[in-house]
């Protein structure tokens, strides 16, 4: 149970890892939001329903995951078949459903410790991957890609490991939705995919 719900909760804490200050290596920023995320979730904890505190959560994984980076990642070659028009309709709607996604787990998943591996990568680009404890002891590993954008890191991808490796057989939220959205398109094409998930937020479903 806990490892679902960590694979669930995955491109959650993801999102909630950026910089506030150009100077900030990626570790340092990961760190610092991890703090703001986990006070997020308990004043979220205290009142669930509070929407204000539901909005401020929101906001905060807006301005700090490249959500246009994970959108044409999960698309792949389609990005560049779509019109300008569809591109703009597609990124709406999936930022509406991760963004929703997003805080419906948040509100469902507590971490009770994380440890972190050196980066690997460069200035630009760089992967951190982290060992998660919950609070009944299990551990699993997530890994983050990174990358700087005008001098800010945002996390665009998450990974998670079967226990506390990452290993080349693990899928991560890109790779996941990619696989999907491409069957999708295969059988029905752009507009069928941007109608699924349009019906998708309609219902109130989860991406």
């Amino acid at each position: 149970m806990w490892k679902t719900m960590a694979l669930l909760a995955a491109v959650i804490l993801g999102m909630a890892y950026t910089t506030q200050a150009a100077e900030q290596t990626a570790l340092q920023a990961l760190k610092q939001r991890q703090r703001a995320i986990e006070q997020a979730q308990a004043a979220l904890a205290r009142a669930p329903r509070d929407t204000a505190r539901q909005a401020a959560l929101r906001n905060a994984i807006t301005e700090a995951f490249d959500f246009d980076r994970l959108a044409r990642e999960s698309v792949g070659r389609h990005w560049n078949a779509m019109t300008p028009e569809q591109q703009r309709d597609y990124l709406t709607v999936f930022r509406s459903l991760v963004q929703r996604s997003t805080v419906r787990k948040l509100q469902r998943y507590r971490a009770a410790g994380t440890t972190y591996s050196a980066p690997t990568g460069n200035a630009q680009n760089t992967v951190i991957t982290t060992i998660v404890t919950s609070t009944s002891g299990e551990k699993v590993a997530i890994q983050y890609k990174m990358h700087k954008v005008n001098g800010r890191w945002w996390v665009w991808d998450t990974t998670i490991g079967l226990d506390t490796e990452i290993s080349d057989y693990d899928v991560s939220t890109a790779e996941n939705y990619r696989s999907a959205f491409n069957r999708i398109i295969r059988d029905e094409g752009i507009p069928g995919l941007i109608a699924k998930l349009r019906e998708k937020e309609r219902k109130g479903s989860d991406l």
